[in-house]
């Protein structure tokens, strides 16, 4: 089974704000969590006024998969990306989702059910939900499907972080803003490796 890969959802330019597991904030105690259950990403330009910049930034889509914008009280509006295969996490078969919180209107790019591939935009950068500032914070959950259609669980879910896993294990060593361009480039190379393997059948049967 393939192993999960994500792509970076920032660019080298973004900071990451804070990170998974950090307890900052007061309100995770309270929400009964260990703490922070995602990564939160921010462009950050000290020469600029104002100095955070992040509002109205490009979101892009770490993997391919399904979409579902939602509204969240805490996330604000947000986008869910599903994987369309399963996954092998700790020897259990999985879907992973991803989620994107705090984004502009949360149908405003995607609509429910579309397919999209790694390196789409799937948003901008707001203050949507409960953001001190714009950023972005992404999040990573394996789940399960449960034996009717369409309902899903939360591999994780008692795990003190409402079944959020740590995202940076999973990270390829690429942006997702350049993802199609990298896949593009790979599968050229695939297609071009395919051609010498045909012709180095070809002068193989015409020796015999």
């Amino acid at each position: 089974m393939a192993k999960f890969e994500l792509f970076r959802p920032q660019s080298k330019k973004w900071l990451i704000t804070q990170g998974f597991g950090e307890n900052l904030n007061p309100l995770y105690k309270q929400l009964g969590m260990k703490g922070h259950n995602g990564i939160d990403y921010a462009l950050i330009d000290p020469n600029a006024s104002p100095s955070n910049i992040s509002q109205g930034q490009p979101v892009y889509a770490t993997h391919d998969g399904v979409c579902f914008p939602e509204i969240d009280d805490k996330g604000g509006n947000g986008v869910v990306i599903r994987t369309n295969e399963m996954y092998d996490y700790n020897g259990q078969k999985v879907y992973f989702k991803t989620i994107y919180w705090h984004l502009l209107k949360a149908d405003a790019v995607v609509k429910t059910g579309q397919q999209v591939k790694a390196g789409d935009i799937i948003g901008y950068c707001d203050t949507t939900g409960l953001a001190t500032g714009p950023h972005l914070h992404f999040g990573l959950k394996p789940q399960a499907w449960n034996e009717n259609d369409w309902i899903w669980y939360n591999v994780e879910q008692n795990n003190g972080y409402f079944g959020a896993i740590d995202p940076t294990p999973f990270f390829n060593q690429y942006y997702a803003e350049d993802a199609q361009k990298i896949i593009a480039n790979l599968e050229q190379q695939i297609s071009l490796l395919g051609r010498v393997i045909e012709l180095l059948k070809g002068l193989f049967k015409g020796r015999q």
